[in-house]
C-alpha cells in the first residue's frame, strides 16, 4: 500500500495529551495501527501518555527534541529513532528553534 503524505491535509491538534502548543499531523489509520508525520513547532510538546495497548516508534526527520520515557530523559536529533514499548509512558518536546518533524509508527496489539 502506498501512503502519500504529500496529498494529505494536516490536522491541527491543540495541547495534544495536555502538552504545550499545537501538533500538526498527517495520519494514515488502519485497524492494526497508524502511520503518521508529526510536526511540532518550537516550544510545543506532546503531553504524558501511556502506551496502554500499543508500541510506538518515532524516527526524527528534522529538529531537536527530548522525550521522557518512564522517567528517563533522552534528547534526540535528526537521523535518530526512539521507541516506546507497550505499557510505558512518555512525553515528547521540541527543544530546538526549528520545527521538530517525526515519522511515527504505532502498532496496536
Amino acid at each position: 500500500m502506498l501512503i502519500n503524505f504529500n496529498e494529505m491535509n494536516e490536522i491541527v491538534i491543540q495541547h495534544m495529551n495536555n502538552g504545550d502548543g499545537s501538533v500538526f499531523t498527517k495520519m494514515m489509520m488502519q485497524p492494526e495501527g497508524r502511520i503518521m508525520i508529526h510536526r511540532l513547532p518550537a516550544g510545543s510538546s506532546i503531553g504524558r501518555h501511556i502506551q496502554s495497548s500499543y508500541s510506538e516508534t518515532n524516527y526524527v526527520i528534522q529538529g531537536r527534541g527530548a522525550q521522557f520515557c518512564d522517567g528517563i530523559e533522552e534528547t534526540f536529533s535528526a537521523g535518530m529513532c526512539f521507541y516506546c514499548p507497550k505499557g510505558s509512558s512518555h512525553t515528547i518536546k521540541n527543544i530546538g528553534e526549528e520545527d521538530l518533524v517525526l515519522f511515527s509508527i504505532i502498532i496496536d496489539r
